[in-house]
């Protein structure tokens, strides 16, 4: 019951099986408006295909998913887009590899059992608390999943899921690893840093046509330019219809209805309960005797707080006499939810059976909220009610423009029809910083796909953004391409330089850290290379300012001897950076107790992870995996 339950509040709209996508998981929105996407194949796993339209899914809800954990102002430019479609389809890969091994492995789940988890499972039920085949149909629909294919892909998920968790439960640590981890991850180090600039060393040293012939022959990628284009585009903002919108009278009554209704299904409700447990210890036949019991002498006129206090199982409630405070619709389970909404005031429920047990509920009071008036929510009713007007009339105006675009050679004609202006942007780089309009992924794909740039059409509608469409025409496309020797040769002759002197700031990093380890002082140092050092006092994993390839350094040197230093260079771009350190204290030792055993089990549990993560990799190791994605291919293998 609960690998279905995980499942189906990750089909609706939760995490679903984490461990094998990184780090979210995920059905989307966007398609490829390709006729012939739904039969394209993106991996296939033992002859297994994965389809190029589960993938794009997988694909937009997982950069849906990482935009949302990057907060309100996140920027998707920002976003790798090779490391995400490697992450997915690796993904998809992984959950492929499980669902066959599962199969394999003997983990079968019945039709039957499907059939009674479906029937059960509350997401599906109606107002009456009953399985209703309207709701099992839209709320599947809703999350982008076929209702009649949704009990064998449960089917599938749970023995995935089964086999999964099961691998991850055998992982365990010991109270002495979690000790060592500890001091570890709480160990600080004090740091001395000191920068060896290639700037500093090329004064007198020159380049001949020789050299950057050579250079420019071994580094062909340096003077290759990147791919450009310059776009007209035109765009529709729903603000446009926002003054063509007018609403009547009636479209203001009837949203204000719907508010009244909204106002009433959020009032709060003051509630004592009584919990008795069923569990290995308790028969559910036996707890349901005790609340009965209970039940009759609440009934009978006893204090409901006292009993409660003196019975109930809750150890959340129980101290303050049951009470649960206020509490709105849908706070609860449903079975409990429902029943506390039934009572009037000062009313005791009948037994009630959830997951957790049997509960007697009793209703101390009812806040109901205070409705405003019509008028008082005039204004705000006519501003919704003519943007959902500015919404229909802009879709509306979307769909036309688009057709009225794809019959076009290009955008004059759809913008004077439309009243629009055509913009122009500059040359845009492929591989450049996004910015302006191509700062949407969106619209930088589908800038350079071989319908613009090669075939001259125009684009199909873009939605830049909730307000926006875009339509885009291509021109003075320039492909990538290997500049010619003679008109880049001063540059490859200060790379030249810049190489050379590179390679002396190497020589001397090395040589002050050999120094340093040899048992010279950085004063010593300072004098010799005239180098500045940074110190950094009791620096820890997570310092804030310092990067993760100097601070991955730090922590890798072995611990210096009384009064000595331990020390490395390692490369920052073309210049080098000295790392030395003088002191290393280990980290504070956890307490015995409840919060080493809290440690001790996320240790474990991270253990069963890895332990899955080597499966996965053992199962891949071991199986024909073929991918079709150009930018997920090689890494998902």
């Amino acid at each position: 019951m609960q690998a279905f339950r995980e499942m189906v509040s990750g089909w609706l709209g939760k995490t679903l099986m984490v461990l094998l996508f990184v780090p979210f998981a995920f059905f989307g929105v966007y398609s490829y408006l390709d006729g012939n996407s739904s039969k394209a194949v993106a991996a296939e796993v033992n002859g297994k295909e994965i389809y190029q339209t589960e993938f794009d899914k997988a694909l937009e809800k997982q950069k849906e998913a990482i935009l949302k954990q990057m907060g309100p102002n996140a920027d998707p430019s920002k976003l790798d887009q090779g490391k995400l479609h490697r992450d997915v389809l690796k993904g998809l890969v992984n959950q492929q590899l499980l669902t066959q091994q599962a199969k394999a492995d003997g983990f079968l789940v019945s039709d039957s059992y499907i059939a009674k988890l479906i029937e059960q499972e509350p997401a599906f039920h109606d107002e009456t608390g009953k399985f209703s085949s309207t709701r099992y149909t839209q709320a599947l629909q809703s999350a982008g999943e076929d209702p009649a294919t949704f009990p064998q892909k449960a089917k599938a998920q749970i023995a995935m899921a089964e086999l999964a968790t099961g691998l991850t439960q055998t992982g365990f640590a010991t109270t002495g690893d979690v000790t060592r981890l500890a001091s570890i991850d709480g160990q600080t180090r004090d740091l001395h840093q000191a920068m060896v600039n290639a700037a500093s060393y090329t004064a007198g040293l020159t380049s001949s046509d020789d050299e950057a012939k050579q250079y420019y022959a071994a580094n062909p990628k340096r003077f290759t330019t990147d791919e450009t284009v310059a776009l007209d585009y035109i765009q529709l903002s729903r603000d446009d219809f926002m003054a063509q919108a007018t609403v009547s009278d009636d479209d203001i009554q009837a949203r204000y209805a719907d508010q009244v209704k909204a106002f009433a299904n959020n009032e709060q409700r003051h509630a004592q309960h009584i919990l008795i447990t069923v569990d290995a210890k308790t028969k559910d036949a036996d707890a349901l005797k005790k609340i009965q019991d209970i039940e009759k002498r609440a009934r009978a006129g006893e204090d409901f707080g006292a009993l409660a206090k003196q019975y109930s199982q809750d150890p959340g409630s129980a101290v303050n006499n049951g009470d649960l405070g206020f509490a709105g619709h849908g706070q609860f389970v449903p079975e409990f939810d429902k029943a506390l909404f039934a009572l009037d005031v000062n009313q005791i429920s009948p037994p009630v059976k959830t997951q957790f047990g049997y509960h007697l509920i009793k209703l101390l009071e009812v806040r109901k909220p205070t409705i405003p008036t019509l008028e008082q929510m005039r204004p705000a009713l006519e501003n919704q009610a003519k943007a959902a007007k500015a919404d229909e009339l802009y879709s509306d105006a979307v769909e036309k423009l688009d057709a009225a675009v794809y019959e076009a050679p290009d955008l004059k004609d759809p913008a004077a029809k439309f009243k629009l202006v055509v913009q122009s942007s500059g040359p845009i780089a492929k591989n450049g910083t996004p910015s302006g309009i191509v700062a949407n992924p969106a619209v930088l794909k589908v800038a350079f796909s071989d319908d613009l740039v090669k075939d001259g059409k125009n684009s199909q509608a873009i939605k830049f953004d909730d307000a926006h469409t875009i339509w885009l025409h291509a021109r003075n496309y320039q492909p990538a391409h290997l500049q010619a020797l003679a008109d880049v040769m001063p540059v490859a002759r200060n790379l030249v330089v810049l190489d050379k002197a590179s390679a002396k700031a190497k020589s001397i990093a090395d040589a002050i850290a050999h120094d340093l380890n040899a048992g010279k002082s950085l004063a010593d140092e300072t004098t010799a290379y005239q180098v500045q050092w940074l110190d950094t006092p009791a620096v820890n994993h997570h310092a804030p300012g310092i990067s993760q390839p100097v601070l991955r350094a730090v922590f890798s040197l072995p611990a210096p001897a009384d009064g000595k230093l331990s020390a490395k260079a390692i490369p920052l771009s073309e210049n080098f950076v000295v790392l030395a350190i003088s002191k290393v204290v280990a980290g504070p030792p956890v307490p015995a107790g409840p919060e080493l055993a809290q440690m001790t089990n996320v240790v474990g549990e991270t253990v069963g992870q890895l332990e899955l993560g080597d499966y996965l990799a053992y199962l891949r190791a071991n199986a024909k995996v073929k991918t079709y994605d150009a930018k997920a291919a090689a890494p998902a293998q």
